[in-house]
């Protein structure tokens, strides 16, 4: 009970980036690497997992990202089209509030300027504080709104759909494999 009592007022463990806990945890370590093959900055063909398309090394039997093995899903030379297109939706996603915060933010700050130049009183009204105002507070406030509450909301709604994205495709794959896997005798 004292236990209990001493947490009551404590502030909830908060999970995963942002407040998002993927159910994929292994899309979070590959984004970074699938955002590379989309800038072709890392050639389109190698050797890559089966099951999360991660690029292995010649060496590797087990995928270090998603732990599965090669002999249990054998390797593609090719990410599909379609998973690269699932990380673009979650970086772009994430683009969009941060950038949108940031104007936000730059808009905050420019309503602020014009009301200290228009009807701002005494000293309030003076150009010279009002354009420091403008720009010192056009940076806080593009920082505020987009770096910091931009992107983590940016984060988590784009790694919301990067997962939903992933899971349907993960349904459609499998389901597909198993569609065209022989049917056994006893059927």
């Amino acid at each position: 009970m004292a236990a209990e009592d001493a947490n009551a007022g404590a502030a909830p463990e908060v999970r995963g980036v942002a407040g998002y806990e993927s159910p994929y945890p292994y899309l979070d370590r590959l984004q970074e690497k699938m955002e590379e093959r989309l800038a072709r900055r890392v050639p389109a063909t190698g050797r890559f997992c089966g099951y999360c398309y991660a690029r292995l090394r010649a060496e590797d039997t087990v995928c270090p990202f998603c732990g599965t093995a090669t002999a249990e899903r054998p390797t593609v030379t090719e990410i599909p089209q379609e998973v690269l297109r699932l990380y673009l939706v979650k970086q772009k996603t994430e683009t969009r509030w941060v950038h949108g915060g940031a104007f936000f933010g730059l808009i905050l700050a420019s309503a602020l300027f014009l009301w200290m130049v228009i009807w701002g009183p005494g000293l309030l009204g003076h150009p010279a504080l009002a354009f420091a105002v403008l720009l010192l507070g056009g940076y806080v406030l593009a920082q505020l709104f987009g770096t910091l509450i931009g992107a983590q909301i940016g984060y988590r709604k784009g790694a919301r759909k990067r997962d939903e994205l992933w899971a349907a495709y993960l349904a459609a794959r499998d389901g597909a494999s198993q569609a065209s896997a022989p049917r056994s005798a006893s059927s």
